[in-house]
């Protein structure tokens, strides 16, 4: 059982995709915790940073889901920059830096 268990491990760690740097992690966590700065900033670099761009991450999930993408959201969740998005029957989460599906749920 243990060899099993040291065996899956590297592939729950690489499952998730790409993540972002920690002086980038740094600076959107700080961000969010000061509600009178101005969101263009951290929009703007969150665009820069982003190697998959939104038009890329709606033909992931049309992909994916044979859905078009209803809403698409770029934001920052932990360390990973993310894209939230939505179909008819799905919620879905990919990594804006490599293109990973994080997560699929059905509505």
């Amino acid at each position: 059982m243990k060899i099993f268990i040291l065996w899956i491990i590297p592939f729950v760690i690489f499952a998730s995709g790409q993540s972002m740097s920690v002086s980038d992690t740094l600076y959107f966590e700080r961000a969010d915790k000061q509600p009178l700065k101005l969101k263009y900033p951290q929009k703007a670099r969150m665009n820069q940073l982003s190697k998959i761009d939104e038009e890329k991450a709606k033909s992931i999930i049309k992909e994916l889901t044979q859905q078009e993408t209803q809403s698409i959201k770029l934001t920052t969740s932990g360390k990973y920059l993310i894209y939230n998005a939505s179909t008819r029957n799905y919620n879905l989460v990919i990594n804006a830096l490599d293109g990973t599906l994080i997560q699929k749920e059905s509505k």
